[in-house]
């Protein structure tokens, strides 16, 4: 297990697409498979891009690293990806790419990887942090096949792809009717194409309002793919003036259906600090204008 850069995956592939990429169709998506990982952070202890380019990680988020490698290589992968240390977090351009760019990173994925490190069967998912945090809502919305893992790293379905469960396999759907109970969000939303979905703003809003974030403005960075936007990353603006963008943002793709909802669901934090604004409470007054296309706030 190495970590690679893109320069890496070029070369690796170009002699096996060069004939292709000549005549104008060639697609990465279709060549270049790799399995990425889902999961809750540890509070320490995970691996760091600077860690494993000095071959210096080590600990139990290694070891979860190891485990994940594992079960893609199992699935016939020759790449994989974590957020842990796949990304320099020193470079804030870098940074910023990876966050615009998550959701396509998780949607063009042969296969996304969830480990649920407080689940030992079906019936805890709803208990485990996974089913709460910001980020991971795309994390399962985006990917097309997802394998779900228990604590130990068994899998906790028979099929393949538990978003396209087996009928033919006693139980293989519980694993979805848990989500939908845990999450919200209609079975037909979970295992269909986002993209394919009708886009009703309040409904995805409401789906991500019970969810929390540890820094205050990933409420809305971890919005951008799920409304299919993109917005300029910049820690330390705080949650209401990242959250108002994010609202710009969609209205200005023409939807106003956003204003529909009303934040009746919002989570709190552990600390007690919302993750999400309730009905639109920002701490100032939302500055409106008319403009030709309509409301501008």
């Amino acid at each position: 297990m190495k970590i690679v850069g893109r320069n890496d995956v070029k070369k690796y592939f170009r002699s096996l697409v060069s004939h292709q990429y000549k005549r104008g169709d060639f697609d990465p998506v279709d060549h270049v498979r790799y399995a990425i990982l889902s999961h809750r952070w540890l509070d320490e202890g995970e691996p760091t891009y600077e860690e494993m380019k000095s071959d210096t990680a080590a600990g139990p988020g290694y070891e979860k690293l190891k485990k994940f490698c594992e079960k893609a290589r199992k699935d016939g992968m020759e790449f994989a990806w974590s957020d842990t240390c796949c990304i320099d977090k020193s470079s804030s351009t870098e940074l910023d790419e990876s966050i615009r760019s998550m959701f396509r990173w998780y949607e063009n994925s042969a296969i996304c990887i969830v480990h649920l490190a407080q689940s030992g069967n079906i019936k805890d998912i709803r208990k485990d942090e996974w089913i709460r945090r910001g980020w991971t809502l795309q994390e399962l919305l985006a990917p097309r096949k997802i394998k779900f893992f228990n604590a130990r790293w068994m899998p906790m379905t028979h099929d393949e792809n538990d978003k396209a469960p087996s009928m033919e396999i006693d139980g293989s759907s519980d694993i979805l009717r848990a989500l939908e109970k845990a999450t919200g969000i209609p079975s037909d939303a979970l295992t269909s194409d986002l993209g394919e979905y009708p886009m009703r703003v309040d409904e995805r809003m409401a789906w991500a309002a019970t969810r929390e974030t540890t820094r205050v403005e990933d409420a809305a960075y971890s919005l951008m793919g799920i409304f299919d936007v993109s917005l300029q990353i910049a820690y330390g603006e705080g949650r209401d003036r990242a959250f108002c963008r994010l609202i710009e943002a969609i209205m200005q793709t023409g939807d106003p259906s956003v204003l529909n909802w009303n934040g009746g669901d919002c989570a709190r934090h552990h600390s007690g600090s919302r993750a999400f604004p309730r009905q639109f409470d920002f701490d100032q007054p939302l500055e409106m204008t008319i403009t030709s296309r309509g409301l501008r706030i």
